[in-house]
Parts: C-alpha cells; structure tokens; sequence
C-alpha cells in the first residue's frame, strides 16, 4: 500500500518471466481498489459479468487487459482487505480455484482470517524494517558490522534487556564515538559525548522532572535568547521534544543525539547536585507561622499590613483563600499586572468570575512565591506551567484542601490559579438527582459488567456524580480502581491512581496496568482518545463495569462522540448500559429572588418547550396564574440574583429500539427521540422543572442549555 499516493502497488509475471509493477487506484473502479475504499471482503463469481459487478457497484470494472497480457483466463475473484487497527495495509487477492469449482462463505472466512494475521505481519515487518535499515545504515555502509551481527545485536539487546546502543559497545567493539557519528548521520544533527560535559551546563534549568527526561531519553544542555539546547536518543520524537519547547517557552530547539547510558548517567549526576541543593534550601528555610486574618470589609487590602513575626506574603494568601471560602469561590485566579499597577484577584462563584480585591503591585510575587512553596513547588522557576495541591489550615480546625495552577503570562508576569476542592466525602446520589431519575439510576449502577457514560462539558458536575455512582456500589466484595487528572476527590475503598502524562501515565496507560489489576469496576475520569476509548470497550467486554466521563452536549451526541473516537457501534449497542447527561444552572438566591405571574405567552412557551412531560407530574403547577420568581440581587448573593449551583439531569437507558438505532449508527436526532419516546426527559426540559418549581429562572436555564 502506497499510502502517499493512495494506490496499491503489485507484481504480475507475465510471459518469459518478465515481472511487471501494477498500480492500482484505491477507488471503486477495480476489484482490488473497491475492496481496499470498502474495507470489505469481495467476492465476484464471474469477473467478465458487467451485470454482476455493477450489482455490488455501479462504477465497478473489471481490466481484462491483464488477462491477455499474461496470456490467462480470469473468473472468479475473492479479495480481502488487509488491516491493522483500522489502517489498510494492503490487499490479498485470490483468482479461480484449482479445483474449479466456485468460492464459497468459507473460502471467505479463511481469507478474512488469513488477511489479518497478515496486517499484524505487514506491520511488524515494517516498524522492523524502518528500525534497523535506517538508524544503523550507516554502521553497515563503513563495514563497522555486518547486517548478520546487526540481527544478533538485536536479538542479545531484547534477551538481556538492554539498549542496542550499548549491546554495539560492549559485545561488538564499536567505539562509542564511531556509534554516536554514525547515528547523528542518520538523523542529520551533530553528536555530542556527554561523558565529557559537567552538570553545571544545566544551571539554567531548574524544577525539571527528571523520571520524564529518563523515559524519554532527554537531556537539556543549555538555553538563553529564546533557545533551548537538548542532547537526545531520539531526535526524531517530536511528541516529547515538542512538549519539552512548549514547557520550556523556548522559541528554537536545537536537538544533538546523545547515547541513552551517557544521558541516564548525565541525569543521574545532575539530579544528585539537585537533590543536595534541594537538601541545603530546606533546612535554611523558616516555617510559616499559623496566622488569623479578620475577613475585611473593603475590597483592597492594605499595603502596610502586617503583625509582628508574621510576613506580608503570608497574611496576604491567608486572606485571599479565607474571603474565597466565605463567599464559596470554587476557584481563586490571581492576575499579576506588573510592579507598576496593581495585581487582580477574581473569584469564580457559582460559575461566573468576578472581580474580589486587588494586591499592590509590589506584593503580588510574594504572595505567589509563597503559595508555590506551599504546594512543594520550584519557586525559582516562572517560565513554565506547574501545578500541585495545599492543604491550608483554616478557622475551626477543618484544613482547606486547594489545586494550584501556575502558568506564565505577558510581560513576564505569572499567574496563579487555585481551585477549591470539594470535601472528600462522595456525595449520595440522592442528594445529587430527583427521585424519578435516580431510581433508573441506581439499577443501572448495580449492574456487573457494560459502560455507563457522565456526559457534559468541564466543570459540570461529572466528577461529582462519578464518585457518588461509585459510592453506591462500594462494598468490600468489589474491586475498584479509578484513572483520574486531576484527582479532585480522595476516598476510601477504590484504588485512585493519578494520571500524569508527564511522566508517561496517561489514561490508557494506567487503564492497561488495571485491567491486569484483578478488577470489578472501573471509573475512567476522561475519555477523550481512540486508544482510552478502545480500552474501555475492550473491559466493557470481558465483564466489567465501566465508567466514564465524555465531553457531549447530550447524551445522545456522547453516543456519536464516542463512535467517533473510534468505537465500533454494534459493539458500542452491545456493551453500552446508559449514559447520564448533566448541566450546572445557578438557583435563585431565598433571600431577595422577587415572585411574578407570567405572561400568558411565556407560560405557553414553557409549556411548548417541555414537549407535554410537565402535565404528567402532578407536583408541578401548570395551570394558568401559575407564581414564577425572578432574580434581583442582594448583600446575601453579592448582588447577583443567584446563590449556589444545581444539577440538571437527562438519562438515556440503552435498550430495546435505543440499541438497534446505535448499533446502525442512526444520527444523533433519531437516538434523542427514541430515548424520549422511552421515557427520557432532556436536559432543558429538567431547566423548565426547575423553573415551576421556583428554584431558577428560564433566563439561566437556556443560558445553560442553549448557550
């Protein structure tokens, strides 16, 4: 398979043994190229029948020029596609039984059988081929080995788990500088002997991850003007050099191959020098004192203030987190805007951002330094995102448990970002939905095996309604495990593990390390990648129960996300029990949200909008003069109308005509409807329940689910 130019490349041996090359179009004007645009089996009884193959397609053809110029006769033609994980490889073509009889369903099962083994064949012999006749090349072309000693290099490397590189050195006698030229050729750069270059020239680099640079294979060398020098294994993986750019902010990267035992020993010598200095800092440094801070009436806080043995920075980041908590911020964003003006402080309360006090210029980097103390990390470093968690102590005894985020903006100014994590005790799903969609729910939660799918967008409750489905189900006869980023919520009893794609934990690597983990259920905290996708399935189907949490506007688009990150839908209908589709609406503040008698054209409109579910309950009152109420703001909910946050619900229950519609891939509006027709109520016609219930507005209830 020529994949540049689309076509599929042959051989025929025609008269006297002359080889000639064919290339074929993968389109639906041949036989071969028909079954390689399909990726189906094709079985043609006649190949000189017009009839029949325009019956399997109208634009297929078949070349009889090859016939006359081989000097055969072709009739029957069976091909099957070769594939590797959705990739076309090739195509395997059979023409006219030896016994001249015609193919039959078996002959097509042994083909399709015989055309994967060998899509995995084709690719292993591909990454083989592109791993050993090009990087050593130039080894073989200086007669420094032969291709026979290559292979043994190979086999001694993956018995003794070693690298190639040090199997060359010790075993074959390759000098190390003849290897590291030889490699650099290959890969156009320059090759540097690291044995021969001190730990000093990492000065400039500081809070670096080292297991990340040892799993890559990455060493940084020097930076300044905008570049950053790094010594490589591979100066080819530009997934980790292009994250080693964007974490360093460096505008040129310049990678020289090193080989990997001279950078493991070169980090290794840097990392020590490190973790001495690291040693020496901690004991010079003095414990921040537990400091009291009145909340204050004005919004800016002073420039003198202080108290004897307690600094500025501290009394400063105490203030801010403790105003945070009492007005319940779900998140801090502290906003430097140089020396020269003064630094903006904003809390995000019950979704919206608002502007809560500002800090004088001078004091803001404090205050920063300090928090990132606090949170264990490298103060020293401004130029890269960090993140880390603060248990803080507060009034009362209770700590306060906070996510912080640092990441640098213009002027060389950097932001802080802390979210307020929620209490570790996983809510109850009671708490959490109304009656008539927890009961459905919870017997999708206690079934053995499928996947139940959170759907909606960041920062819509998903995390929190997770941990409650886990809580339902969490007794000492199951195992539970958990792949989480971040990990907001820590409990007893599941097996939490933190995803850290910096150090190569991504979700489905720990998925993989689960699934051989012995478990019964499984809560995937984002799935937004084939590989994390496909993993789910595949524990779907062997028998476990599978959560997870998807970006989807509804529940019925997480079923066409979820295909279209590569699931196949008869198997996605198979293993599917349910999705859950939420949104966060703000709710009226008690203390000043002001009563009102609808128009009697807004009242049709709600009525139009709930699509004939609000007659059917009983508490809801739906009559004529109905009292709504509307927001009007107060010193209660900073006088915004709102105070606190709400969860609304739509729950899809994967069965009967739902399955069959997904199975065949039906659009997005059908899958909603059948699912209303089922007893589904959608998200905005939960809004219009809350409305009539006086609980919001319909405002914030299309703000939310139209918006």
């Amino acid at each position: 398979m020529d994949a540049v130019k689309k076509q599929l490349v042959s051989w025929i041996v025609l008269p006297g043994n002359f080889l000639r090359k064919i290339r074929v179009p993968v389109d639906k004007r041949s036989i071969v190229g028909y079954c390689a645009a399909t990726r189906s089996v094709v079985l043609v009884n006649n190949a000189y029948d017009r009839e029949e193959l325009e019956g399997i397609d109208p634009e297929l053809r078949f070349d009889a020029s090859w016939d006359r110029k081989a000097g055969s006769r072709t009739r029957q033609v069976l091909a099957a596609p070769i594939l590797f994980q959705r990739s076309l490889m090739g195509v395997i073509q059979l023409m006219n039984r030896r016994d001249g009889r015609d193919f039959v369903e078996n002959d097509r099962r042994h083909i399709a059988d015989l055309a994967v083994t060998l899509g995995i064949a084709f690719r292993n012999l591909q990454q083989l081929s592109q791993r050993v006749a090009s990087r050593y090349d130039t080894l073989v072309k200086n007669e420094l080995i032969t291709h026979r000693d290559l292979d043994r290099a190979f086999v001694l490397a993956d018995r003794n788990r070693e690298d190639v590189e040090q199997v060359l050195i010790n075993e074959f006698h390759i000098r190390k500088e003849d290897l590291g030229r030889a490699l650099a050729d290959y890969y156009r750069t320059v090759y540097v002997d690291l044995a021969g270059v001190a730990p000093e020239a990492m000065e400039g680099f500081s809070g670096l991850n080292f297991d990340y640079l040892r799993k890559n294979r990455i060493a940084p060398l020097s930076r300044g003007g905008g570049k950053v020098v790094l010594a490589a294994a591979d100066p080819h993986d530009r997934a980790s050099l292009d994250e080693i750019q964007q974490v360093f902010g460096a505008d040129l990267l310049e990678v020289r191959l090193a080989l990997p035992g001279d950078i493991d020993a070169f980090l290794d010598r840097f990392s020590s020098r490190v973790r001495a200095a690291a040693t020496k800092k901690k004991k010079e440094l003095k414990p921040v004192p537990d400091i009291r801070v009145k909340r204050a009436g004005d919004s800016r806080v002073p420039t003198g203030m202080n108290v004897e043995g307690q600094d500025n920075a501290a009394l400063l980041a105490r203030r801010i987190i403790e105003d945070a908590c009492l007005r319940n911020a779900s998140d801090i964003h502290v906003e430097p805007q140089g020396k020269d003006r003064d630094a903006v402080v904003r809390y995000r309360i019950d979704g919206k951002c608002r502007k809560a006090l500002t800090l004088p210029g001078g004091h803001v980097r404090s205050v920063v330094d300090h928090l990132k103390e606090l949170a264990g990390l490298a103060v020293d470093e401004s130029r890269r995102p960090q993140a880390g968690r603060i248990k803080y102590p507060a009034p009362g005894g209770k700590d306060i448990l906070l996510r912080i985020v640092t990441i640098p903006t213009a002027d060389g100014n950097e932001d802080l970002v802390l979210h307020v994590l929620a209490d570790s005790r996983p809510q109850v799903l009671h708490e959490i939905m109304p009656e008539r969609i927890v009961r459905r729910y919870e017997e999708l939660v206690r079934r053995t095996s499928g996947i139940i799918l959170v759907a909606g967008p960041a920062g819509s409750g998903r995390t929190t309604t997770l941990h409650a489905s886990l809580n339902h189900i969490n007794t000492p006869e199951k195992k539970i495990w958990t792949a989480e980023d971040p990990m907001d919520i820590t409990r007893d009893g599941p097996r939490q593990v933190p995803v850290n794609p910096m150090v190569g934990l991504t979700f489905s690597t720990a998925l993989r390390a689960i699934l051989r983990a012995d478990p019964d259920v499984i809560m995937v905290g984002e799935m937004h990648d084939r590989e994390t996708a496909i993993m789910v399935m595949e524990a779907a189907q062997s028998g476990r129960l599978v959560f997870g949490a998807l970006q989807a506007n509804s529940a019925a688009a997480a079923v066409a996300r979820l295909i279209d990150l590569g699931t196949e839908p008869p198997a996605l209908a198979a293993v599917l029990q349910g999705i859950i589709a939420q949104r966060l609406v703000r709710t009226l503040c008690r203390e000043c949200c002001q009563a009102y008698l609808p128009e009697k054209n807004e009242f049709e409109h709600l009525k139009k909008i709930s699509d004939g579910h609000l007659e059917e309950d009983a508490d809801l009152p739906v009559a004529e003069g109905l009292t709504l109420y509307r927001p009007v703001g107060c010193a209660e909910c900073n006088n915004t109308g709102y105070r606190g946050l709400v969860a609304l619900h739509e729950l899809l229950v994967n069965d009967g005509e739902l399955r069959r519609l997904i199975s065949g891939q039906a659009p997005v509006e059908r899958i909603e409807n059948a699912a209303k027709a089922a007893g589904m109520t959608t998200l905005l016609q939960e809004g219009i329940r809350m409305v009539l219930a006086g609980r919001t507005d319909f405002p914030e209830v299309m703000r939310v689910c139209m918006g």
